[in-house]
């Protein structure tokens, strides 16, 4: 059979297409790294003349700071009730503005601020670099009429794949922030970021609905924190500049003339879940945790409970759920900080890691991020029941579930330490992790270490203090003793790919931990 040959001036054609198609491709993608770069750049230049247009529209400003915030530190000395979280290099940025005049506020923290019925608050810099994950998060922290903390988050976080922003990726990119629970605030400011030179597509909004959190000063007014989260750190030098440098201007913008009310309705929450569940690994992960058991046979143990983070009760009597944020509200329970963004689980009942005493956890799973159902999942060892003191190294993030193996791996050597063949084909999903005083070298293993250093490298020492007796100045009650104190593993599982918010809890397997000594045995 002859073959049909394209006469040379068609291929000349085709080839010409191709080359003009490439080019142009080419050129778009230099266009919008050029913007990127551009915007980056001069997203700070602009500062000057966008609190000159927001004079122009109307508005006094108030400058504020977003800077690190250690609350490990914080907690450690005496001004902070809580810590959650963890100690350098783990990095938390948070807003600090001064209260308006004549309000004295409720709790003696720096952090915590309000916003007036027609004000605005706007941060203008550049996201996070060097990180797989970061959000940004407001936090109702009091609400009139509940006579106790709330920590209620007011809608969904605004994250690494929500942000606006400019360029093909989330990291190191420019934006403009505002919080606001006016409508017609929130139309002048976006006006003023624009008529100042800001592309709108770097424009957020994080609304504050008065029907979530009321607005106003003083008394009638609720109480806000906000917090930018960074998590599983690729860029240490250039995390630590960011955390040391943080590459942002805050404001707070007060009109001149009230701005009539005009509300912000209640937020358009992210749907969670997708219906596929990891059910199906549920035998793998049975068979693993008998594995577990074999491998310890004999020693005293205890299989702990694995719930939605809780605390009944805190120093004050006060009840803590971490789930649901609007649930908790009209409960009048304290929801824990739990963003929307994130499932937070904890083990149950508390345990001890004492010295001397042959005594660890081991912690197992599914690992959520190779299932697909996270962004990056973690467990974390938390010390003190009132404080919840992250310590030093003391979380393990599930991109290093397997340290530089193959998935997997950190459970093979439970479910088939002789013959990786007869394991499972799913075992790559899963992990198995020991919590001890003392790894003595042994792989896959989380050493407790109860050092606290803070961001400059300074040692500092961690104190214990009855931070709900105001009446009493706080009164001191020792240094943190490791020996004496209860512990417990958290897990947080953040952002699924498929619907950019915290999974449905009841589409994964519930982590686990299984604690073997003597301590629940003692008399």
């Amino acid at each position: 059979m002859k073959r049909q040959l394209i006469p040379n001036r068609q291929l000349f054609v085709i080839a010409l297409s191709l080359v003009l198609l490439a080019s142009s491709a080419t050129w778009i993608l230099t266009q919008v790294e050029a913007a990127s770069g551009a915007a980056n750049g001069s997203i700070m230049d602009k500062v000057d003349d966008f609190t000159e247009v927001l004079k122009e529209a109307g508005f006094s400003l108030t400058p504020g700071e977003f800077t690190y915030w250690d609350m490990v530190k914080a907690t450690c000395q005496g001004e902070a009730p809580q810590a959650g979280n963890n100690p350098w290099p783990n990095v938390y940025l948070s807003l600090q503005l001064p209260p308006h005049p004549g309000v004295t506020p409720p709790l003696p923290i720096d952090r915590y601020w309000q916003l007036d019925k027609d004000e605005a608050i706007v941060l203008v810099g550049r996201t996070p670099p060097g990180v797989a994950f970061f959000h940004y998060q407001v936090f109702a922290i009091m609400v009139p009429g509940i006579d106790h903390r709330m920590m209620l988050p007011v809608g969904d976080a605004i994250n690494m794949r929500t942000i606006n922003t400019i360029g093909p990726e989330a990291n190191n990119r420019p934006i403009v922030y505002i919080i606001t629970g006016n409508r017609e605030t929130e139309r002048r400011v976006r006006a003023a970021a624009r008529k100042a030179g800001y592309p709108a597509s770097i424009i957020n909004v994080e609304a504050i609905s008065p029907v979530i959190a009321p607005l106003g000063t003083g008394a009638e007014g609720s109480w806000f924190v906000l917090v930018n989260r960074l998590a599983v750190t690729q860029d240490p030098p250039a995390v630590e500049a960011y955390a040391k440098n943080p590459p942002y201007e805050a404001y707070r913008l007060t009109p001149n003339q009230p701005i009539g009310d005009d509300p912000e309705p209640v937020p358009v929450l992210r749907v969670q879940g997708t219906g596929q569940t990891e059910m199906p690994l549920y035998p793998s992960l049975k068979l693993l945790r008998q594995a577990i058991l074999d491998s310890y046979a004999g020693l005293p143990l205890k299989e702990l409970d694995t719930a939605i983070s809780h605390d009944t009760p805190l120093p004050d009597m006060h009840e803590a759920v971490g789930e649901k944020p609007y649930v908790g509200l009209q409960r009048g329970i304290d929801v824990f900080g739990a963003s929307r963004d994130n499932v937070t689980l904890t083990s149950y009942p508390w345990f001890m890691l004492r010295d001397g005493e042959d005594e660890f956890v081991i912690v197992y799973g599914a690992n959520h991020e190779t299932t697909g159902k996270a962004t990056y999942t973690s467990f974390t060892l938390y010390a003190d029941k009132d404080r919840w003191l992250g310590l030093k190294d003391s979380t393990i993030t599930s991109n290093n579930y397997d340290a530089d193996g193959q998935p997997g791996d950190s459970a093979r050597r439970f479910l088939c330490p002789d013959d990786p063949s007869q394991c499972p084909a799913d075992v790559k999903y899963l992990y198995a992790w020991k919590v001890a005083r003392n790894c003595n070298g042994e792989d896959f293993c989380m050493e407790l270490k109860a050092e606290f250093v803070d961001m400059n490298g300074q040692a500092y020492e961690c104190n214990l203090y009855d931070w709900y007796n105001f009446e009493e100045g706080q009164p001191l009650i020792g240094p943190f003793d490791p020996d004496d104190a209860e512990m417990n593993i958290t897990w947080r599982t953040y952002v699924e790919p498929a619907t950019n918010v915290g999974p449905d809890d009841n589409e994964l397997l519930y982590d686990r931990a299984i604690y073997f000594g003597p301590y629940f045995s003692e008399p």
